[in-house]
Parts: C-alpha cells; structure tokens; sequence
C-alpha cells in the first residue's frame, strides 16, 4: 500500500511544534529590529511602502565564552550586546530612510555601521549613560546633602540608605523626564507606535498563533521583558545594592568631593552585577506573570510602558511581524540543518508589501 505523502510544514508552523526560542527585539526608525538565539533580523519601511529587510546570523558571546552563561554575567553580557545591535538596527533604519533623498549619505551611514565605528558609538552610548543615569543623580545627591548638612558634613552620607534612596530617586526622575521630553518628537511618537509593535508581534508568537495582522492587532502593546521594565528594576536593584556595599567599603580620607568621586568611580564596574541581578529578577517575573508577588513587581514597568509605547496601525505591525518571520526563519534553517548554523550569508531582501512577505517567508 502507497505512503500517503505528508505536506510539508511552513518554517513558522515546524518552529511552533517544537520549543519556541526566546525573541525579542527594538523598534529603530520606521521599522523594528527582531532577536532570537541564531539570527538577527531589521526590517524598515520605506517611503515608497517597500519592506527592506537586513537578516544575518547572531551569535552571542555566551556562546563563545560559556562562563558568561553564568548567573549575574549573563544579565551584563545581554545588555551589552543590546545596546550594540541596536546602534546597528538604527543605523541600518537611518540608511534606508535617506536612500530616497540621499544616496551618498545612506552609504556612508551604512559603512560606518561596522567594526570600529559601531564600537564606538557603543562606548560612546555607554560614556554618555554612565554620565547622565549615573554621574549627575550621584552628584546631585552629594550635593544635596551638603547643603542640608552643617559643618562641613553632609546630611546624606554616601554609606547610609538615605544617600541611596535619594540617588535612586533622582535617577527615575531623569528618567521620565527624558521619556516625557523627547516624547513630545513627532519622529519619537512614531518610534514608540513601532515600539508597540515590536511587543504585539511578539506577543502573538508567544502565543502560539498565525504571525498575520488579524492574530497580532488585539494583543497588548505592554510586555514583561521590555527593555523600559528593566531599566526600572535596574534603579531599584542599584538601591538596594549600593546600600548594602558601601558601608563595607572603607572610604579614603579626603575631601568630601573626592570621596564622591571615589564612591562614583566604585559604583560603574558594579553595574555590571546590578545589571545581572535586574536581569534574572526579570526573567523570573516572564516565567510566572500571574502571581500575585510578580504582578507587583512589574506592574511600575507595565505602566511605565504607556509611555514608551502606542497603538500602532495595521502598517506598523505588517514591519514588526516581517522582521519576527524573518528571524523565525533562520531558525528554522538551524532546525533542519541539526543544530548547526550552516546559513551564515547576510540576507537583505526588499519585499513589495506584507502579501509578498507572507508569501516569501511562510
């Protein structure tokens, strides 16, 4: 008697079945950038309603340096690779926006996205967050507590919890300051709309369901693992850090500046564990979202997010799920190929509208 000869799943369907990989991603301009554990996808669109897609194998350095798997290090080496591919999403969405106007720019924009340019700017993101979330809270905080202290003597010293609270607070109100600032850009609104997106599509393959418009358009525009949740856990982990630290450290003396100095300059290479501590707190919280304890946990990142996101149109979450397809389709590619990245070339596809990418990409 003849086989019956099975059809042969799509891509995302054979992925569905098995273990989903973790995703998550960015929005850049005009487009998202999409993260799973062997690919890295960004997707724009552009002013002629083309979908531009730039897909390329990932490889993290924990899998290079297995340590980094490690508890506390794994947190620190996510956000470093974050912020690194990010720069790259953006620059990418930028090249393609000045295509159209300006050719010569977009391929400068385009050369400078690699080895030494990008890693600059990464340092130079790095430099410029140390000193704005880092530096003028500690130093406000100093301040502060000079001027309500008396004789030379501060009111708030750098050991006690109260230095650490008011750091702390003065941190997150830089914070949505800033939010709230540069929400007020026409371009930022639009960022944020993608921003929305990027956590419905992602919603939606979590799910389990058809990465299509009319499975993505109800689902929340609010996600546990935003990158806005952790930037809050990661202020109110500092808190709890530095206060317990600091008052084992022995502090110099010197002039009461100096030791502020001192205390700022012990406080950077201990982001690196706060980071890492941020991290798996709030992977747990993704692991078990309905209890009650970790309902209250993320409920302050939760709400944070309406302001960092906003309902975006059926166009916005075509780019999302596109750079969310294209991700799933290296995995897929790992999949068949038994574990091992045999696909390695960079992708860089333009698709007509989302029909052609459903068509491409099944």
């Amino acid at each position: 008697m003849p086989q019956t000869r099975r059809p042969k799943l799509s891509a995302i369907k054979t992925i569905l079945l098995a273990a989903q990989p973790l995703v998550g991603g960015q929005a850049v301009m005009e487009g998202v950038m999409m993260r799973s554990p062997n690919s890295f996808a960004v997707a724009v669109r552009r002013r002629n309603g083309n979908i531009v897609v730039r897909e390329d194998a990932w490889r993290s350095l924990s899998e290079r340096f297995t340590f980094l798997k490690w508890p506390l290090l794994r947190g620190a080496t996510m956000l470093i690779e974050s912020m690194y591919n990010g720069i790259s999403a953006l620059n990418f969405s930028a090249a393609q926006m000045m295509e159209d106007e300006n050719p010569e720019e977009a391929k400068k924009i385009e050369k400078d996205n690699s080895g030494f340019a990008l890693v600059l700017s990464l340092v130079m993101g790095f430099a410029l967050a140390i000193l704005l979330f880092k530096g003028l809270p500690h130093g406000l905080a100093w301040g502060l507590g000079m001027f309500l202290g008396a004789n030379g003597e501060s009111a708030l010293p750098i050991d006690s919890v109260g230095f650490h609270l008011v750091d702390g607070t003065i941190k997150l109100g830089i914070f949505i300051s800033y939010i709230l600032l540069i929400s007020r850009m026409e371009d930022v609104k639009r960022l944020f709309m993608y921003h929305g997106a990027e956590h419905m599509a992602v919603h939606t393959w979590e799910a389990k369901e058809p990465l299509d418009v009319a499975h993505c358009d109800p689902k929340s525009t609010a996600h546990p693992r935003c990158g806005t949740s952790l930037i809050l856990l990661v202020i109110a982990v500092s808190v709890f850090v530095f206060a317990a630290i600091f008052p084992l450290i022995p502090t110099p003396d010197m002039h009461p500046w100096l030791q502020a100095l001192f205390t700022f300059a012990i406080k950077i290479p201990l982001m690196l564990p706060v980071a890492g501590l941020a991290y798996e707190a709030q992977r747990l919280a993704a692991k078990n979202p309905d209890t009650f304890w970790v309902r209250a946990i993320i409920a302050p990142g939760m709400m944070m997010q309406r302001l960092t996101t906003r309902r975006p149109d059926k166009d916005q979450q075509e780019v999302a799920l596109t750079a969310l397809r294209k991700a799933i389709w290296r995995e897929q590619q790992v999949t068949d190929k038994g574990g091992s990245l045999k696909v390695r070339s960079r992708q860089l596809e333009t698709f007509d509208n989302f029909d052609h990418v459903r068509q491409q990409v099944a």
